[in-house]
């Protein structure tokens, strides 16, 4: 079977390309790409395949290709965020020779002669804002890929809500053709601003731009929540330490009250997501607005009574529970039996009874358990002088599932 070449085209199309390298796609028996790019190839005789939203019936007829001489078209580097990246999940790479050309990001760079070794690069091209939104208060110098919902304008009113500090922005537009357009100005000055397509934004910290914390706990009055019903800033912090979320984890958050906890874990799994889970209506709508205002948008909020509320969760690499609603047993069992072999279970309990029932329960499913009591006094002036107020207790328990043949 001959392999698949997958060929990068410039913008400024295919005379920028080597004359060997044309005369193997004008030659092709079957060339497939994006009708702009197929137009380059009049000369080219064999069967033309237009590339849209047919990319399964695409893959099934170069599955079949047999000794013909089959070539893909991609723009730029194709392995950027292209179909080199499709091809390589449906085909091995033996099959695959790649031809990249010069790709936008390199473009744009070399456009305001910055060196970009160093550079993230992301892309929010038909996908969630949400790790681009990630990646922005972890790289001093991020590229984003862009589309017609998540434009420059509205990746800047995210990135500013969410506090990030304003900083040098460029949005490349329409790279290589004879309209480019390069806009070096400010992340506050996109606000409400246009840019033909295609378009990249680059942005580029200050000297003094330090990422934000790995663990980034606020203060309790920094959520709107009903008085209370919140896990307190000490807590969230020794219990996100004990959950030791990933980038990518899956996380559920069951009685998430004020969703401060949600929020945090989203945070550390920035790349993965959350799933808030609560059954007071009152506390779902402070969830809700805490998101917003922090721009969480890898939480999605589940309404309803656990563990009713967690069928059809995607299986959780990690769960945090706050509250049980009188359902301490049903929930463990049923995230015993949805989450990952290798799931992490933090729960937060204030009776002694729960504590001794979680503790049973998690034993008889299987689980090792450890369990710490958090004991909290905080400093309060009185009479000029200062005297310490004794919070709540609070016990900690944390559980991994028991390995096999473990007493």
């Amino acid at each position: 079977m001959s392999k698949i070449l997958v060929a990068g085209v410039p913008a400024d199309g295919r005379t920028a390309l080597s004359p060997a390298l044309q005369e193997r796609i004008a030659a092709a028996d079957l060339l497939c790409g994006a009708a702009r790019l197929l137009a380059e190839w009049p000369d080219c005789r064999g069967e033309k395949v237009v590339i849209g939203a047919n990319i399964a019936q695409v893959i099934m007829r170069l599955a079949g290709r047999g000794d013909a001489q089959a070539v893909v078209l991609g723009t730029g580097d194709p392995g950027l965020f292209g179909i080199a990246g499709t091809l390589a999940r449906h085909f091995p790479a033996a099959e695959l020779e790649v031809v990249p050309a010069v790709s936008s990001v390199q473009l744009a760079f070399a456009r305001i002669a910055v060196p970009w070794d160093d550079a993230i690069i992301v892309s929010a091209h038909g996908r969630p804002l949400a790790e681009a939104l990630g990646w922005a208060r972890r790289a001093a110098k991020l590229v984003v890929l862009t589309d017609d919902t998540n434009t420059p304008a509205a990746i800047a009113a995210a990135l500013l809500q969410r506090g990030a500090a304003d900083c040098r922005a460029v949005v490349a537009e329409r790279l290589g053709f004879a309209d480019e357009r390069i806009t070096d100005t400010r992340l506050a000055a996109l606000i409400g601003r246009s840019f033909a397509a295609p378009n990249l934004l680059l942005l580029l910290r200050d000297a003094d731009w330090r990422p934000e914390p790995a663990c980034l706990s606020r203060p309790d009055d920094a959520y709107a929540h009903r008085r209370g019903l919140i896990t307190k800033r000490d807590v969230r912090t020794l219990s996100l330490a004990r959950l030791a979320l990933s980038a990518t984890d899956i996380a559920w958050d069951i009685g998430a009250g004020s969703g401060a906890m949600s929020i945090e874990m989203a945070e550390q799994a920035w790349r993965g997501h959350v799933y808030a889970v609560e059954r007071d209506l009152e506390c779902a709508g402070f969830v809700r607005e805490n998101c917003a205002r922090y721009s969480a948008d890898n939480v999605t909020l589940v309404e309803g009574h656990a563990p009713e509320a967690l069928a059809g969760l995607p299986a959780a690499d990690a769960v945090f529970i706050g509250g049980t609603g009188g359902a301490l047993a049903p929930i463990l069992a049923h995230v015993t039996a949805a989450g990952r072999p290798a799931c992490r279970l933090v729960l937060n309990l204030a009776t002694i009874e729960h504590l001794a029932q979680a503790q049973a329960t998690l034993r008889d499913l299987g689980w090792s358990c450890a369990t710490v009591q958090v004991n909290l006094a905080h400093a309060e002036p009185i009479a000029g002088l200062t005297r310490l107020a004794p919070a709540n207790p609070v016990f900690i328990v944390s559980a991994t599932r028991r390995q096999r043949g473990a007493t």
